[in-house]
């Protein structure tokens, strides 16, 4: 790994205790034999009974121990030891037959001796990607000819946007739409999870990429493009904070998903 995805290993080693004991995520429910995926990917990923299923970037395996739920035979990744430590404790608590490997996303090939009917990545993972054309290439490299890949994550637009002031200020551009080769150095003491955390590592890199940039590294990769799906914030229950506001919940975009299948053998 570089010194970038270091820096966010570290922080996300932190922090993924301290989400799986946090109410946003809610892990008791889980327990309970809540599933954790939403009608939207459930639904444009489609029937998964059966097939093999791979969740990279999965934090701590909810969603991952969800889809073996829905019938797939799964592996999650994520390069958090912490993270993984505690899907897998999830997945014995429950009796739930998955695998858990940990690495970082672009070195998942390498390290996994097979290739699968689904790749799957939701929400919040491209930010912290540097290079989309290796990620895009790693993606292409795990799926079977045939396979489908599947991201579903905030919109570009959306995280580049905040609040001004009050309600009445309305919103501005805190940063570009468009990427650039260094990252974004951001230093919090928590996360959408969980605020005041007292973290010793509260420095994060992250990167900005177009829904250009992200169709164009697939299509490079040898993968198909099925379709690409952009969702104002009151779609599918997932509602983004800066624009999650009275006249906006239908006018701005929150989120996007694209879907792709493996050409070539």
């Amino acid at each position: 790994m570089d010194q970038h995805t270091t820096v966010n290993q570290a922080m996300w080693n932190e922090l993924a205790p301290l989400h799986a004991a946090s109410d946003y995520y809610d892990v008791d429910s889980f327990l309970r034999g809540t599933g954790t995926l939403g009608e939207l990917e459930l639904a444009e990923v489609g029937d998964v009974t059966g097939k093999s299923l791979l969740h990279l970037m999965c934090h701590f395996g909810l969603d991952t121990l969800s889809w073996v739920r829905e019938g797939a035979r799964v592996t999650g990744v994520d390069f958090s030891d912490q993270a993984i430590g505690i899907a897998r404790d999830l997945a014995n608590r429950t009796s739930t037959e998955a695998e858990f490997v940990i690495c970082d996303v672009l070195a998942a090939a390498d390290h996994l001796d097979d290739t699968y009917d689904v790749v799957f990545l939701s929400k919040g993972v491209l930010m912290w990607i540097a290079d989309l054309d290796a990620w895009a290439a790693t993606c292409a490299r795990l799926l079977r000819p045939g396979g489908v890949l599947y991201v579903l994550d905030y919109h570009p637009l959306a995280l580049a946007l905040s609040e001004s002031g009050s309600a009445e200020d309305g919103l501005t551009l805190h940063g570009s739409y468009f990427g650039r080769p260094e990252p974004t150095v951001v230093v919090a003491d928590g996360s959408y999870a969980v605020s005041d955390a007292g973290l010793a590592h509260q420095e994060s890199r992250e990167w900005t990429h177009t829904l250009g940039e992200v169709v164009t590294a697939l299509v490079r990769a040898g993968i198909a493009i099925e379709f690409l799906h952009e969702f104002p914030a009151r779609a599918g229950g997932m509602p983004l904070p800066n624009v999650d506001r009275d006249g906006l919940r239908d006018e701005l975009p929150a989120m996007y998903s694209v879907r792709g299948v493996r050409t070539g053998a």
